[in-house]
């Protein structure tokens, strides 16, 4: 026990700027000053990892300043809730967020529906039905939001798991389909999915679903520019 609470410590948020930067209590800096880097990851309880700058002041006070507002605004922390950190070896917090009814925050379809909008406009329609291209995101860690009537003309949208291909390494990995209001999400095995297979944000990838397989193929859209 002892070693939990010189490891952890939490931050309610209640300071004006709190969506900006927090300060690490004076006391665990003291604990921990010889092996606090100057980035820090957060990592939440479904393996999820933010890169967030730990700020060294004059005044020898710290911050997490940088990448914490897009944490702040993903899991969507409003005023009066808090977070508890632990921190585990000398760079990675695992970070847990509590909402103000006392309960762990998590992320489900309501939490990210603000992002809907814009990862809408990110899919391109094929003539096939069975075909979209969605540039990824960050709100793409841990899950993407298959279109409607792709996962009507897929078969998906009656299914629980998904085997899904990346081709180029002929890499596979069965995938949780979560739904609900009208929605089909690939949430537990995505994460592992992308990290494995090397996704980047920033990048175009196409989803063509093979009904005689019954497998998810996705492949890197390689955008030719002409000079």
């Amino acid at each position: 026990m002892e070693s939990i609470q010189r490891n952890s410590f939490f931050k309610v948020m209640i300071n004006e700027n709190f969506g900006q930067e927090i300060q690490l209590p004076p006391v665990f800096v003291k604990l921990h000053a010889e092996i606090l880097p100057v980035k820090a990851k957060l990592r939440t309880s479904l393996g999820e990892t933010w890169n967030v700058k730990l700020e060294k002041r004059n005044d020898n006070r710290y911050f997490f300043t940088r990448g914490w507002n897009k944490f702040v605004k993903y899991f969507g922390i409003q005023f009066g809730e808090f977070v508890m950190f632990t921190l585990s070896g000398n760079s990675i917090f695992y970070v847990t967020v509590f909402g103000i009814n006392q309960c762990e925050k998590k992320i489900d379809s309501s939490d990210y529906r603000l992002h809907e909008e814009q990862e809408m406009k990110n899919i391109t329609k094929s003539k096939s039905p069975l075909y979209v291209e969605i540039l990824m995101k960050l709100h793409n860690k841990s899950r993407v939001h298959l279109r409607k009537e792709f996962s009507i003309a897929s078969g998906l949208i009656n299914q629980e798991k998904l085997v899904v291909e990346y081709v180029p390494n002929q890499s596979r990995h069965v995938i949780v389909l979560k739904r609900g209001e009208g929605r089909t999400d690939m949430t537990k095995g995505w994460y592992s999915f992308r990290k494995s297979n090397g996704l980047e944000y920033g990048k175009v990838y196409s989803f063509e679903f093979k009904p005689k397989n019954n497998v998810l193929f996705v492949n890197q859209v390689v955008i030719n520019k002409r000079n």
